[in-house]
């Protein structure tokens, strides 16, 4: 027992590595593991190895280990789990058996965590020891680990090993320490590790282990390793391993050992975690469900530690950007049910990702299950569409509608007081008109027609139908199923699931259909962080203060303070590259928009600012645009409106004619109730404003003037207030190109100079991101935690709110920049 004893303060580090095959049979040693690194290794193993690495798990994982030492005559077991928990904490469970034929049998038992990022992780391993050998049994140690993978190629991890030097009896375990250093020099399929191994006070008696390894194709991997002295006499070790992988199941066996005897390794591996496969690939084909995926929802638990939903759509469009970019997705079913949330442009938007799709080499299959016009104009994208028998096809034409309260505002006895810029500006006809000014008819009628000629030839292109026939559809309306396919709107009826399955089979021979399907889903095995691009969403009516809530219920509100913010953060955060705007408001606020706009000037000096417009960016929404370095737009969005209103209500009709309410007003100076709501404005108080409202409007079109390169003559020439369809503002110079949120971000990428083979990530700003972000101006998590303030008027009512174009902002007194009418084209 004493020449054992003896060993453990041997210089040979404890580690569960290549140079475990000839450590001291008892102490902190466990089994041996195949070759691997304290800077590389990221499996359960981590443990053992590194505690640090635990972070780096994506997901539940469970490995058994059996090894034969035949140097040692010894026998271990194994079996260690681990997981990772929201990206930020790592937690490893382990359990190892050894039976020694000249030392005692011992069981340790290990628990470890990790907290830290995608690059940077600290963590720690307890291990117990039981045993019949009293000494033994009330041995336990600590064990502590960095890991850093600061870059794709590079990575380095510092360990100390029985920290606290436990000593029961004649076991005494001696601190160790270990530095590692991993490579990637080519990419992630060949990775080196190396480790310099010595025990406190020993730096000079130290040992270097190094471990390889080469996934020689999808679902092989080879590693080696070795582990040698700098003195005489020294053993030195090798090890070698193959493994072979399935999706979530994988086995290894590692020889090894010295001239004096070998060790035998045994290990098998079951996770949650998607690993590259051994065979031969087949493809999948995934069903997508549109109206599930655009209808959003959060979790209340992710919510509290800081992990919250991104705007639905974006997210839609993020995972058709990496579906198009992955080769193991040969196939996508469209499950069509509605678009909800959705207008014009977005629509056209979508249905340019699904060819995108198409053009990478998917097949894609649209299945109706209820669908009106904006629906089918996605669905004419793929290559073959469906229904079934009792499918809703409300094929009926597209109109344009405008809601008016000026007759309601009249038996009210409610007047308005207006200052505008432009017979176009025609925001607050909504309030004072009865019906359409020729002024607003011929901005609406030109929006309806490009919409109805687009959607025409598009839809007639996509599904090769003869010239006319979406007017033969619009004609008959409500079009039942087999009348479709009659004219030519959809490929067949799926009577069956069967037929479904059949009807897949056809279009893509061979793959597997996968009900979970996610992008790219094999585990991520990269070190380091990707850089990426920033997107910032400026979503609804543009108002100062934080993004919120309509309390009306009727839009979102994209908030200066929110916007500018997350404009800021982008703008200082080395990891972005380039930075999109994704614009979806009609305006709002001046003051909030100019915030905006200038944030974008300030952040363009220092990164590229793209601006993609999704189904409006009018007024307001394009003062925020106008100062990016591109422009981009679909032919169908709704953009221009470039002007500036006043307007307030006077309520002395109602309140005091018809109420009763009398007020009295002592002013101080001659414009100190201009924005008083009691009475209409005095000749000289709208002179007052109408000067304010042109001063403003001239500052609007020089800095569109300046931003777009134009001559301010021209500028105004296509500005009071007109409203322009995307595809006659790019005509007009207002627009660079037409396209959408994925032309955005390759405009980006080029303009950052980013190389077309580094993968780039995007991020969305802007998003709650913490308890207490609120104190740095953005939305804290604790407004998700608290209840909502449910909105003041049902959901019918809403959709009448918007219609009328009423929104928090729009009734305060002031300057707008907003879009002068609130559309409906159906």
């Amino acid at each position: 027992m004493r020449l054992l004893a003896l060993l453990l303060l041997l210089p040979a580090a404890a580690l569960a590595q290549t140079n475990a095959i000839i450590r001291p049979q008892v102490g902190s040693r466990g089994v041996t593991l195949p070759p691997e690194s304290t800077a590389i290794v990221d499996e359960a193993s981590a443990l053992s190895i590194n505690p640090g690495s635990l972070r780096f798990l994506d997901a539940p994982q469970l490995l058994f280990v059996h090894e034969r030492n035949r140097l040692q005559d010894q026998v271990g077991n194994g079996l260690f789990a681990g997981t990772s928990l929201l990206r930020v904490v790592g937690v490893g469970y382990g359990l190892e058996w050894l039976r020694n034929q000249t030392a005692p049998d011992y069981r340790r038992t290990s628990f470890g965590f990790s907290l830290g990022t995608d690059t940077l992780a600290v963590g720690a391993t307890h291990y117990a020891f039981a045993s019949e050998d009293a000494s033994l049994d009330k041995l336990s140690s600590w064990d502590i680990g960095l890991s850093a993978r600061p870059s794709r190629k590079f990575a380095y991890s510092v360990v100390a090993r029985d920290i606290n030097e436990p000593e029961q009896g004649v076991y005494r375990l001696t601190r160790t320490f270990d530095v590692g250093i991993g490579f990637r020099p080519f990419d992630e399929r060949y990775t080196l590790g190396a480790d310099y191994l010595f025990r406190s006070g020993g730096l000079d008696e130290g040992r270097m282990t190094y471990a390889l390894k080469a996934e020689v194709r999808p679902g092989l991997l080879l590693s080696a390793g070795a582990s040698h002295g700098f003195r005489s006499g020294q053993e030195v070790v090798f090890q070698l391993a193959a493994t072979l992988n399935t999706s979530h199941f994988g086995v290894t066996y590692a020889p090894g050992g010295t001239k004096d005897g070998l060790d035998h390794v045994l290990t098998a591996r079951l996770s949650a975690d998607s690993y590259p496969s051994l065979g031969v690939a087949t493809g999948v084909v995934a069903m997508l469900d549109l109206n599930d995926r655009l209808s959003g929802g959060s979790s209340l638990a992710l919510s509290l530690l800081g992990s919250t939903p991104d705007d639905p759509y974006l997210e839609l469009m993020r995972f058709l950007d990496l579906a198009t970019r992955d080769p193991e997705l040969r196939g996508v079913v469209l499950k069509m049910q509605g678009l909800p949330g959705l207008e014009w442009g977005r629509a056209e938007e979508l249905r340019q990702a699904v060819l995108r799709l198409r053009g990478a080499g998917k097949k894609v299959m649209a299945v109706l299950l209820s669908a009106d016009d904006k629906d089918y104009l996605v669905a004419s994208a793929a290559d073959q569409i469906y229904a079934l028998p009792s499918s809703a096809l409300r094929l009926n034409g597209l109109s344009a509608s405008v809601t008016y309260l000026g007759g309601t505002m009249e038996k009210l006895g409610v007047s308005w007081d207006v200052a505008r810029v432009g017979d176009y500006k025609t925001a607050p006809e909504q309030l004072t008109r009865k019906d359409l000014s020729p002024a607003q008819r011929e901005s609406v009628n030109a929006l309806l027609d490009t919409e109805v000629s687009w959607y025409e030839e598009a839809v007639t292109r996509a599904r090769r139908l003869p010239a006319g026939r979406m007017r033969d559809v619009w004609a008959v309306g409500f079009v039942p199923v087999r009348k479709a396919q009659e004219l030519g709107l959809v490929d067949g009826i799926l009577p069956l699931q069967s037929d479904l399955e059949k009807k897949v089979r056809e279009l893509v021979p061979g793959a597997d259909y996968s009900p979970r399907y996610s992008p790219h889903a094999e585990r991520e095995t990269r070190w380091g962080s990707r850089r990426r691009i920033a997107i910032v969403p400026v979503l609804g009516a543009i108002a100062g203060g934080k993004s919120r809530e309509d309390p009306l219920g009727g839009s979102r509100i994209a908030g200066a303070e929110t916007v500018v913010l997350s404009i800021l953060r982008a703008q200082e955060d080395p990891s972005v590259v380039a930075i999109v705007l994704r614009v979806d408001s009609g305006g709002g606020d001046v003051l909030a928009s100019d915030l905006m706009y200038r944030a974008v000037l300030e952040a363009k000096k220092h990164k590229p600012v793209i601006a993609t417009m999704g189904d409006v960016a009018a007024s307001g929404g394009y003062y925020v645009s106008m100062g990016a370095d591109e422009i981009f737009a679909h032919p169908t969005t709704i953009t221009g409106s470039i002007g500036v209103f006043a307007l307030k209500p006077a309520l002395q009709g109602l309140l005091g004619d018809k109420l009763g309410v009398n007020q009295e007003s002592l002013p101080r100076s001659p414009t100190a109730d201009i924005l008083k709501l009691w009475r209409p404005w005095t000749p000289e108080e709208q002179a007052t404003m109408q000067a304010w409202v042109d001063s403003t409007y001239d500052d609007f079109i020089t800095y569109v003037a300046q931003s777009r390169k134009m001559e301010k003559e021209k500028v105004d020439a296509v500005a009071r207030g007109r409203v322009w369809s995307g595809k006659d503002a790019h005509a007009r110079g207002l627009v660079d190109k037409l396209g959408g949120f994925a032309e955005a971000v390759e405009a980006a990428r080029a303009r950052a100079k980013v190389e077309s083979s580094e993968e780039l990530d995007l991020k969305v700003y802007g998003n709650p991101g913490g308890l207490f972000s609120s104190l740095g101006g953005e939305p804290s998590v604790m407004d998700r935690l608290l209840p909502s303030p449910q909105p003041a008027l049902p959901p019918g009512v809403q959709s009448l709110v918007r219609e009328m174009g009423l929104t928090e902002d729009s009734l305060q007194p002031g300057l707008k920049a907003a879009l002068p009418f609130s559309l409906t084209i159906e």
